[in-house]
């Protein structure tokens, strides 16, 4: 495994200044630490879910659908965007917490 991947998983933290660093200062979680940051702050967790999920593996296709086409991926989204493999792929998600 790269010394890139190593320090994502061992750490969750890649800064801005480090050599092997691509982008601006990042933190990188998992589902279960999420919900676990959440639960120890005494918070429900209403929702969570992948905010693209897998479109980024097709973004030059999603890109040239028409509506019909868009709308047939976005309800297939929809119901998949809660499925442990779909959140753990995604690049960015959302958690909806309440106090």
């Amino acid at each position: 495994m790269s010394s890139k991947v190593c320090k994502f998983f061992d750490f969750g933290v890649l800064r801005h200044d480090d050599k092997k660093c691509f982008w601006t200062d990042t933190y990188y979680s998992s589902k279960d630490e999420m919900e676990s940051i959440y639960q120890r702050h005494g918070l429900e967790i209403v929702d969570h879910f992948a905010q693209g999920g897998l479109t980024p593996l097709l973004a030059q296709k999603v890109d040239k659908w028409n509506e019909k086409q868009f709308r047939i991926w976005c309800d297939y989204h929809y119901s998949v965007c809660r499925e442990q493999s779909v959140l753990g792929a995604s690049n960015h998600v959302v958690i909806i917490g309440r106090k």
